[in-house]
């Protein structure tokens, strides 16, 4: 024991379990691509069992499903990095209707290196200065106190180490996965796909066909054999680095000083904040490489609908009817007659147009003797 019992009157013994919360925030940031600024953060991982499950959760789709008008097709979206985008970025926070457009000179580079300068990446560089010297300042003040041994030091040391690596091996091995264009017809003309949220409110994403499958379709995935390991290799040796890491905290960190315990704690707080602030600035980043062309206040989803059908008119005016063959709206005569009556460029407001169909009597039909 680093200190006798009688010297400290009360323990953090369950200080270990702090690394095993927000193992699902932990997944989802890993599925987020992080940067190589992102992997040297001076922080442990949370979670950290949950490099030692199955390595198949890069093949998750997201809850969200997104449809084609140009394609008359509706699939979940694939691409977890832009469904976390969606979700930080609140860009289907009820009322809210966004429309985003893939630039064109994505068209030559793959999505994960297609990369801006933006403000959020400049934090981000910031953010991890910050935590090197915040650590630096944890331990030399902790040890001036006279109270930190060898077990606190040896253990956020190797641990922050050891999660370094862990984040490297990930950044080295995971890609985003590569589109095959022969199955793409016509993969430079123009497409969309959008995606309704569960009350009013809508995300629309224009490009070619080719952006609009790189990214919707296509989601982060392992490369085959990087730096000639096979990714197999390479789990492994994560899963054994990060058993015998687990072995080590359980066994030391109950049995150091308060003050051991005490910085133990503070660098997985300090981890919890990078897992928020992290994933937040990752998206941001990721949004910036979309140009917004509109944002708009949607008081009704009758107005979302409106939208859509509007933008995308002249998909039915080529008898395409998009609308009908996704399920768009309910199939009723009411729900028809207000379909029709968009397209034909009615100026009334979508919602009062919908409750003057509701209301409008019907016309009697009479049997014939």
């Amino acid at each position: 024991m680093a200190a006798d019992d009688q010297d400290r009157p009360w323990s953090f013994d369950v200080s270990s379990l702090m690394i095993l919360i927000s193992e699902d925030e932990e997944i989802n940031y890993r599925l987020s691509q992080r940067s190589l600024v992102q992997c040297l953060v001076a922080t442990p991982v949370v979670g950290l069992q949950s490099y030692l499950r199955n390595y198949n959760f890069l093949s998750e789709t997201a809850s969200l499903v997104y449809f084609l008008p140009y394609g008359v097709n509706a699939a979940q979206l694939g691409n977890m990095r832009l469904h976390h985008a969606i979700r930080y970025g609140k860009l289907l926070k009820d009322g809210t209707y966004t429309v985003l457009k893939i630039p064109a000179w994505d068209h030559s580079h793959s999505i994960s290196a297609t990369r801006r300068i933006c403000p959020a990446h400049v934090l981000l560089v910031i953010w991890t200065m910050f935590t090197w010297i915040f650590l630096a300042g944890v331990l030399v003040f902790l040890n001036m106190v006279k109270g930190i041994t060898w077990i606190g030091i040896s253990t956020c040391t190797s641990f922050i180490g050891w999660s370094i690596i862990l984040r490297l091996v990930e950044y080295l091995n995971i890609e985003h996965s590569p589109s095959d264009m022969s199955s793409v017809a016509e993969p430079n003309a123009r497409d969309a796909a959008f995606i309704i949220g569960r009350a009013n409110s809508a995300v629309v994403l224009e490009g070619s066909r080719r952006d609009i499958r790189d990214w919707t379709a296509q989601g982060p995935t392992y490369k085959s054999k990087p730096w000639g390991v096979s990714a197999v290799v390479w789990q492994a040796a994560t899963r054994t680095g990060t058993v015998f890491m687990l072995l080590a905290i359980f066994c030391l960190v109950p049995n150091g000083s308060t003050m051991d315990q005490v910085a133990f704690i503070i660098i997985n707080f300090l981890a919890q904040v990078n897992v928020v602030a992290g994933q937040r600035l990752n998206s941001r980043c990721y949004l910036s490489q979309l140009e917004q062309l509109d944002q708009y206040d949607m008081p009704t989803r009758t107005h979302v609908y409106a939208a859509l059908i509007t933008r995308y008119k002249e998909l039915v005016d080529k008898n395409k009817d998009w609308v009908r063959a996704l399920g768009i709206l309910p199939q009723t005569d009411e729900w028809n007659e207000w379909k029709d009556l968009i397209l034909s460029g009615s100026n009334r407001d979508p919602k009062e147009l919908y409750k003057s169909l509701l209301h409008k009597p019907k016309a009697k039909t009479t049997n014939s003797p």
